[in-house]
């Protein structure tokens, strides 16, 4: 079960896992990126972020022990309604985690030439998602840059 603090280091170590066991020899791997968790933040009692892997980049959501996900079918989409706008998230599993939620940004990510351009993708992707307050930007006052928030389909 989920630590009620930040669970990026078990993420990793799950992950990371999940590498070396399952995934280590597919043809699609990008052996430029590493298994990292960016940006998690407590949010609404859920663990919003995202996971970089050499297989894929997603973004996640995971539950806090208090308020576990309601069950739902595997195939089933759920959507969230977070700061910088509603993501449609597919319920995902994983023994050593339990329940968490999965939107897949990109997979394979054959696209990232380095591990630190994935990270800054990653980076890119939550701030969009959760963009300063507007007392804390330059920008206050102005609405949200549409053409930023269509790279995630929001």
């Amino acid at each position: 079960m989920l630590p009620p603090h930040n669970p990026a280091h078990q993420l990793e170590a799950v992950f990371r896992r999940i590498g070396a066991e399952r995934m280590h020899d597919l043809p699609f791997l990008n052996d430029r990126l590493s298994v990292e968790a960016v940006g998690f933040r407590l949010w609404q009692q859920s663990w919003p972020g995202v996971l970089v892997t050499p297989w894929g980049i997603n973004l996640l959501q995971l539950p806090t022990p208090e308020l576990p996900f309601p069950a739902v079918r595997a195939d089933a989409l759920v959507e969230v309604s977070l700061p910088g706008g509603v993501v449609s998230f597919m319920p995902a599993h994983e023994k050593q985690l339990g329940d968490y939620r999965m939107c897949s940004l990109y997979s394979p990510a054959q696209q990232f030439t380095d591990h630190e351009a994935a990270r800054l993708t990653a980076q890119h992707v939550m701030t969009l998602l959760f963009p300063e307050s507007p007392g804390d930007s330059d920008h206050a006052g102005q609405p949200p840059d549409r053409g930023r928030r269509r790279f995630l389909g929001l």
